[in-house]
């Protein structure tokens, strides 16, 4: 039933010199490598348990559909494991949608002393950046929020499973909508990793138009 996912992180970049003295390039460069560390860790911790939990149902289920009403109590008992693995990754994905969240707001730290940059070619990079940023966070808030559906669905499906009075057209039309909230799903993880590329590339030349010696990595 359930999909893999897995989220475009941050590109993190390393500062080889700097000037004496914290310049405002500096400052934000600071901020932004910080927000990038913050959201690389929450996904690190976060995403590989949520594609386990996600293959692990999905295994589970195809066990259940192999039986039949004769091993109804091997189907709760599944049912109930599927469960608890559901329960299990509402709790990962609030804790990677705190990591965003915390990121974005290291991230603002940053877009406070954009104002203190004076060449106009950087502080149109640091505008671009911003844009990219803004349409990512976004774009995650929509996932998160479809995410959130998927998990219902799935709660729901597993406690239908329980009934041993489940016709199959109920069965049918609510597998039938879950994959529809599933692909809703993929098409929001798309957008999410296409505008963290957007960023990706607009940090970049943002650093590339400033006085600051970076390696990518």
């Amino acid at each position: 039933m359930s999909k893999k996912s897995l989220l475009t992180v941050f590109a993190c970049s390393t500062l080889l010199l700097t000037a004496c003295g914290q310049t405002a390039t500096e400052t934000i460069y600071d901020h932004l490598e910080e927000a990038a560390e913050i959201e690389n860790e929450g996904f690190n911790e976060q995403q590989q348990p949520l594609i386990d939990a996600e293959e692990k149902e999905a295994e589970l289920y195809q066990q259940i559909v192999e039986l039949d009403m004769d091993s109804f109590d091997e189907i709760v008992s599944l049912s109930d494991e599927a469960l608890a693995s559901v329960e299990e990754r509402r709790e990962l994905i609030a804790s990677e949608k705190e990591s965003i969240e915390d990121g974005y707001s290291e991230f603002e730290k940053a877009v406070s002393n954009f104002e203190e940059l004076e060449e106009e070619e950087l502080t149109n990079r640091a505008n671009e950046m911003q844009e990219a940023m803004d349409n990512r966070y976004e774009s995650y808030q929509a996932l998160y929020t479809v995410y959130e559906r998927s998990l219902d669905l799935d709660q729901q499906l597993y406690d239908m499973l329980k009934d041993e009075e489940l016709d199959v057209d109920t069965l049918t039309a609510h597998i039938e909508e879950t994959n529809g909230v599933y692909q809703e799903r993929d098409e929001a993880t798309n957008q999410f990793n296409e505008y963290t590329d957007a960023y990706n590339d607009a940090k970049e030349a943002f650093y590339e138009a400033s006085d600051l010696e970076v390696r990518f990595e």
